[in-house]
């Protein structure tokens, strides 16, 4: 597993606009008045989440994975000056025995043509993040938009590739994938 330190991870998820940050961590908002004074406070309503990510830099990946959304937004900088590259799919996730893991991780490994060794399923274009966990396309796309997989992330085929393609690029020291509730 490729998970940063966890105060590098709490930066850079608290970093993500509408991102609630983990109480005592750097950038916790607190309520300072009434009955819950001290408290975290909740995060914003969906509507209110939903914004831009900072460019990721110049040619990097900055893939977030909202589970509660069932969401992906991917962000590609350019170092020529292109403005980024931003994506905004809807995905499936892993279900509730069988969660994705939440972090902040490196790609491990591409895999293009992949068939799932477990499920004997296929499994293309697969950004490989966490062990046997992936971000991949499902040729099945009945599911998106709900938890449906045993922790990988499933994105339409076309949308995976775009993704598979953007960390190619990079290369996968240069993509971070933040997965988050």
């Amino acid at each position: 597993m490729k998970l940063f330190g966890s105060v590098v991870a709490v930066l850079a998820v608290g970093l993500l606009a509408g991102c609630e940050t983990p109480p005592g961590a750097p950038g916790a908002t607190t309520s300072s008045s009434g009955a819950g004074a001290g408290q975290t406070l909740p995060p914003p309503p969906v509507a209110e989440r939903v914004q831009p990510l900072p460019s990721p830099g110049p040619d990097k990946v900055l893939a977030v994975v909202d589970i509660s959304d069932q969401r992906v937004t991917a962000v590609r900088g350019y170092a020529d000056g292109r403005p980024p590259e931003t994506h905004h799919w809807v995905a499936s996730s892993g279900i509730e025995r069988k969660p994705t893991p939440l972090g902040a991780f490196y790609p491990d490994f591409l895999s293009p043509t992949h068939v799932s060794s477990i499920y004997n399923v296929p499994m293309p274009w697969s950004v490989f993040f966490n062990g046997n966990i992936a971000i991949h396309g499902d040729p099945d796309t009945r599911m998106l938009g709900q938890r449906a997989s045993n922790g990988c992330v499933r994105l339409h085929p076309a949308q995976a590739e775009v993704f598979y393609r953007m960390v190619e690029d990079v290369g996968l020291r240069n993509t971070t994938i933040i997965v988050r509730e």
